[in-house]
């Protein structure tokens, strides 16, 4: 597949995903997952573009286990190419979920490849951590400015997702936590934003307005005073 094109969920994807759903749902949403909230705000009638925040890979896994739980597949994943193809079940995950970029290069048409990923929108639910890199599981880093010529392009509606304390079952440079992570994890979708809020944005007011619904997704579930309280314990 060509970067600058939109894959076709074929058949043979939408087949693949089913059977990664049960998969994840079963070796680690069931162990790791303690709580959802908002998951019944998805109409599986209707394609979204979730923006979430990033801990870990798994991460992508995860959502992926809830959207099958939802029914809200395909998905397609935006990646970095370096980082799923590191080993060979990453790349095996990756053929069926993602649309990786090279983004360590220099590429006078990654904007085309953002909207072309922009535009699998009209097959696939779209995944973007628009953080770029990542953080903390608590804070929200400024967004990358790839997500709004996506966000231009696929014109879906948006959804924030806050993953919680992933951090206590996997993170960027730490080990996996098999017995210390277990029904630890929250995830918390956020209301579906209808284009029509956000499109007429320009692009920082863009970026800042999805960080901050991710970070909402969880408050607005939580109330201000958790999410306070778990801001100082990091202070």
């Amino acid at each position: 597949m060509s970067s600058a094109l939109p894959p076709n969920a074929t058949r043979g994807r939408i087949l693949a995903q089913f059977l990664l759903g049960i998969g994840a749902w079963l070796f680690l949403a069931l162990p790791y997952l303690r709580r959802t909230r908002g998951l019944d705000r998805l109409d599986p009638r209707q394609r979204y573009l979730f923006v979430c925040n990033h801990v870990s890979l798994l991460d992508t896994i995860m959502l992926g286990a809830l959207c099958w739980r939802s029914r809200c597949y395909p998905i397609l994943v935006l990646g970095d190419k370096s980082v799923w193809h590191a080993s060979w079940i990453k790349r095996f995950l990756s053929s069926r979920i993602g649309f990786l970029l090279e983004r360590g290069k220099l590429n006078p048409s990654r904007i085309e490849e953002l909207q072309a990923f922009g535009r699998a929108g009209r097959e696939f639910h779209l995944v973007v951590f628009p953080e770029g890199t990542r953080g903390d599981g608590v804070h929200v880093a400024t967004c990358q400015p790839g997500v709004y010529h996506i966000a231009q392009e696929a014109r879906l509606p948006l959804v924030p997702v806050f993953f919680a304390n992933m951090h206590k079952v996997s993170t960027k440079r730490g080990r996996f936590h098999p017995l210390g992570g277990l029904r630890q994890v929250e995830v918390y979708f956020g209301e579906p934003i209808a284009p029509e809020a956000w499109l007429t944005l320009p692009r920082p007011e863009f970026t800042e307005f999805v960080r901050q619904s991710i970070l909402a997704a969880r408050v607005s579930e939580c109330g201000v005073d958790a999410a306070s309280s778990a801001d100082r314990r990091q202070l």
